[in-house]
């Protein structure tokens, strides 16, 4: 189930500091009770049972074991919704227990199963009709081939250089949700794609999705590959760079260049000889 559209805007006001009726951790705490409520059909859930669910959102693991909200009104109704199908069902409540971010995809597939996240849609799909219109003989052999090199590829992915990637999908992710385009920029015209790159990096170079000071040309340049990467890998079209070279578009070399030129010089750094005695 997608959140419609008037949910999404008031969490958007919420975020850029306006006045929004609701917050992330509102959406996270409706996600657990309508979890629950999945649970109650699919489960066999008696009197006495004991449930415990994880959460990577702080406040929803907060509000559920204290089943109370001090500064949520929206949080407070839905609290007091699980806690009545909780007596319905005789259950004890909740053991909510926090997952970090990174560990939790078993729940963030399907919560943003929306387009936000390529590596979240199987591969075997897009290969199916690739394989079907082979003869019997030769499918499984080809799945088979396929499936090695997919290996191959996922092995062929540096660990540092993955959460890396990662981090600026996500911080590119946000930054396309603020200006209302799509995150891998099918369907834009060529002066969209350009002001979205353009205005994804001076909030990388001046710290607006990190709270930091400014950061150097060169880690500017190095999210603006790394979003542009991973475009490429779910759809392979590069809208950063000149097609068929490995050069940003113009527009966005020349703001590199100028930004490059206010850095200030690299300190250089004597090496230190370890005293062994």
């Amino acid at each position: 189930m997608e959140w419609p559209e008037w949910v999404k805007q008031e969490v958007l006001k919420t975020n850029a500091g306006q006045k929004g009726t609701l917050t992330n951790s509102d959406l996270e705490m409706a996600g657990l009770l309508l979890l629950w409520l999945v649970m109650e059909e699919v489960c066999d859930l008696t009197s006495g049972s004991h449930v415990a669910l994880f959460s990577d959102n702080a406040p929803t693991v907060s509000w559920v074991n204290k089943l109370a909200s001090k500064n949520s009104q929206v949080a407070d109704q839905l609290i007091r919704a699980l806690a009545r199908r909780l007596k319905l069902k005789g259950a004890s409540p909740l053991s909510t227990m926090h997952i970090a971010g990174d560990k939790n995809e078993m729940t963030d597939i399907p919560s943003r199963s929306f387009g936000s996240e390529q590596k979240w849609f199987c591969r075997e799909d897009k290969t199916e009709k690739f394989v079907d219109r082979l003869p019997p003989v030769a499918k499984n052999h080809v799945t088979n081939l396929l499936r090695l090199a997919d290996r191959g590829f996922r092995h062929g992915r540096v660990e540092a250089t993955s959460k890396t990637r990662k981090a600026y999908w996500d911080k590119w992710r946000r930054h396309c949700q603020l200006i209302r385009l799509d995150n891998r920029l099918q369907g834009v015209s060529f002066e969209e794609k350009c002001n979205a790159a353009l205005s994804f990096a001076a909030a990388i170079r001046y710290g607006w999705y990190t709270r930091g000071g400014t950061v150097r040309a060169g880690t500017v340049s190095q999210a603006l590959s790394a979003v542009n990467t991973t475009i490429a890998l779910d759809i392979n079209e590069q809208p950063f760079k000149v097609q068929g070279s490995k050069d940003f578009l113009p527009l966005i070399s020349q703001t590199l260049a100028g930004w490059a030129r206010e850095d200030p010089p690299t300190e250089k750094k004597m090496p230190v000889e370890a005293d062994i005695p």
